[in-house]
């Protein structure tokens, strides 16, 4: 039996939708686009696409994601969610939050986790998730989002380009064992569910209010496609928030890096 057959992972599951429809694959390219076409094929709401090994995984802005065999998670949620397509952009920033509890809960660390807007998570300061939703609408209706998400579990090497940025949960201590990853999936699957659940029902507002705490690089200056500014927060539409010579402004889009002191 593979580590993450459907029948592994159902034992551990606690949620409603998610993961209750489960695909595990041995490769697959992107489990992104796996996902998006069992959504067209009309594929329930909380339909799960898992593989272990991505040939093709990718990540925001089209930057390619190391997708190694038997040592990670790579899957993909199929949701429906009951918001226009202008409500959606902070649905990115509730599965972060979702997986930051989730992994927090794991390592048993409280306050190791940060969400770095808009779509990665950090442990002990090092990117250890990525976040791409990718969303089917017609006008303004959303028919389906794919919510792909990355999660390095189990791996002690990563490349030399990134080895100072990235890390796993298994790489907090070089004296843990490797983790059950059916049961990891298992518990990102039930904090992500509450958290989107918890968004569609409340709005943005909540999702921001909770995040607050574990948003990473608050009071730093960074850049974001062309703006320049300390981070100030996140809006309660989702939007960044840089204080810049020209005041506080909005940014809506782009990757947030560090600059300087």
């Amino acid at each position: 039996m593979h580590e993450l057959d459907a029948s592994r992972v159902e034992p551990y599951l606690q949620t409603q939708r998610y993961g209750r429809s489960l695909r595990a694959l041995d490769v697959t390219g992107s489990t992104n686009d796996d996902a998006r076409a069992d959504a067209a094929s009309g594929a329930a709401s909380g339909h799960v696409v898992l593989a272990d090994m991505q040939s093709s995984g990718r990540g925001s802005n089209g930057r390619a994601w190391s997708s190694p065999r038997g040592q990670d998670l790579f899957f993909s949620i199929v949701d429906r969610p009951a918001v226009s397509l202008p409500q959606l952009p902070p649905l990115t920033l509730a599965v972060g939050l979702g997986v930051a509890e989730a992994v927090e809960s794991v390592v048993g660390t409280p306050g190791a986790c940060q969400v770095k807007w808009p779509n990665d998570v950090w442990l002990n300061g090092k990117k250890c998730a990525g976040i791409l939703v990718e969303t089917s609408a017609l006008g303004s209706t959303v028919e389906s989002v794919v919510i792909g998400i990355g999660l390095n579990v189990n791996r002690l090497e990563f490349d030399e380009e990134l080895r100072d940025i990235a890390t796993s949960l298994r790489a907090t201590s070089s004296e843990r064992p490797p983790f059950d990853r059916p049961l990891v999936l298992a518990k990102v699957l039930f904090a992500v569910e509450h958290q989107v659940d918890r968004f569609v029902a409340e709005g943005p507002a909540s999702i921001v209010q909770a995040l607050e705490p574990r948003l990473a690089m608050i009071g730093e200056r960074a850049v974001c496609g062309e703006i320049e500014g300390v981070v100030t927060g996140v809006s309660s539409s989702g939007a960044l928030l840089m204080r810049t010579e020209r005041g506080v402004v909005e940014v809506h889009a782009g990757r947030l890096m560090p600059l300087p002191a």
